[in-house]
């Protein structure tokens, strides 16, 4: 298959810590994404127009009542078909879904829609880790409620992003640049910490910081789940030290690039004039509410 080097990265790189949900059956702890993210991230790395689904088969093996309303079970079949340049492969996924509602047409369009998304995102899961193929490598893993009171240190976050007892993983740390191209790979992900942190101060342009932040808060999420040891002298998460960092970074070229106010002119009485060409002081440019929401979750 011809992909391009940025989607086989793409196709390398854990989902982000706050897409990845759990639910809790039987005394187990299963990790999964939604459907929604999913078929988002389908879009964004293959393109919307680059590949299509094909529901092969559905069919309701159940139906019935549950808990006094109209109940059923559907199981379904899709076909992904992704283009890449002059070639295109294809993916296969079987999915179930249940429905329930206050009439049987509800419940029916629940449980259909259900499997669907089901088989679309076992059939995604084959392409790679941001479709959730690390959620199958290992068995789910039994949560002792009492061991994880004796071990408050431990973040509630690591088991979402433990995707069922384990980290997630991949094989390289990219950096992007303000246009989401790749700059470089690393295995390490200090070194990348280290190369993010020398883009940041070597940045001269508001719009260019906020765009190479935009473009790595996959990265910092990354550090935060499947390294919440790397951490400086003063407890410090290396992911939050660079989130601060482009805060700083971003206020201060902000600041640089506003042009100061031009004095009111005064007439003849001592009183201001409003000039023609004078403009009012341009407000500091702030980062994102949601930059440190991306690293702390």
């Amino acid at each position: 298959m011809a992909l391009t080097r940025m989607q086989k990265v793409d196709l390398n790189e854990a989902p982000l810590a706050e897409a990845i949900k759990t639910r809790d059956e039987n005394g187990r702890t299963f990790a999964y994404l939604e459907g929604w993210y999913v078929i988002r991230e389908a879009n964004r790395i293959f393109g919307v127009d680059h590949w299509d689904r094909i529901t092969l088969t559905a069919q309701c093996v159940w139906q019935g009542k549950y808990q006094g309303q109209p109940a059923c079970t559907y199981t379904a079949r899709v076909r992904i078909c992704i283009r890449a340049g002059a070639h295109s492969f294809v993916r296969e996924g079987s999915g179930v879904g249940h429905g329930q509602g206050h009439h049987p047409g509800e419940a029916h369009g629940q449980a259909l829609k259900a499997a669907e998304t089901d088989a679309t995102k076992r059939a995604l899961a084959t392409l790679g880790a941001p479709f959730g193929l690390t959620l199958y490598e290992h068995e789910p893993k039994t949560i002792d409620k009492a061991e994880e009171r004796q071990n408050p240190s431990t973040p509630k976050e690591t088991l979402k992003a433990g995707l069922n007892g384990s980290k997630p993983r991949a094989q390289y740390w990219a950096l992007r640049g303000p246009d989401g191209e790749t700059k470089a790979c690393y295995s390490s992900p200090l070194l990348s910490c280290s190369a993010l942190r020398r883009m940041i101060e070597g940045t001269t342009d508001a719009g260019t910081l906020e765009a190479i932040y935009m473009q790595n808060r996959r990265l910092l999420a990354r550090l935060v789940a499947e390294r919440p040891d790397l951490k400086s002298d003063t407890d410090r998460h290396y992911a939050e030290i660079l989130s601060a960092l482009f805060q700083t970074r971003l206020k201060t070229l902000a600041q640089s690039q506003i042009k100061p106010e031009p004095k009111p002119e005064q007439a003849a009485n001592g009183a201001e004039v409003q000039t023609a060409n004078q403009q009012p002081a341009l407000p500091v440019r702030m980062h994102d509410a949601s930059w440190g929401a991306a690293v702390t979750s």
